[in-house]
């Protein structure tokens, strides 16, 4: 069941979710550079908020694999830059990518990518030679 109210807009450009205790950036790097990154660009995009202490903290990172499925829902809609639905809350900007890097694979030189159009993974070859978007996150309370 969809509950389009667990995403509060925090009006910081954060958006909370209340059920998972996570805090997303409302952009992401397609609305911040209005450009597709690899995972390089990704990390650094997070290590520059995290430097300026973007709304007010300093430990903003790329999510990990399973937190990037929270953000999906089939019930939930929202446009990305090319006018297609990507399926989560309307709290987060539209115009931007329609998928989600993850944090690197320890002991690997893989990252795990979420479409947020269709709800799959895929896990691309080179780094460095990836091109998709990335939403950075943070803790701010253990899951329910």
């Amino acid at each position: 069941m969809s509950d389009k109210n667990r995403f509060i807009d925090n009006g910081d450009l954060t958006v909370t979710d209340t059920l998972t205790g996570l805090m997303w950036t409302k952009n992401d790097t397609m609305n911040e550079l209005e450009k597709w990154v690899n995972y390089i660009e990704a990390r650094d995009f997070a290590r520059g908020l995290r430097e300026k202490k973007f709304a007010g903290y300093d430990d903003w990172r790329l999510p990990q694999k399973d937190e990037m499925p929270t953000l999906f829902d089939e019930l939930l809609s929202n446009k990305d830059q090319f006018g297609k639905v990507n399926h989560i809350s309307d709290a987060f900007a539209s115009g931007g990518g329609f998928s989600l890097i993850a944090e690197i694979i320890t002991g690997r030189m893989r990252t795990w990518v979420f479409n947020t159009r269709t709800g799959e993974f895929s896990q691309p070859d080179g780094l460095w030679i990836i091109s998709e978007s990335a939403r950075v996150v943070r803790t701010i309370q253990p899951a329910k």
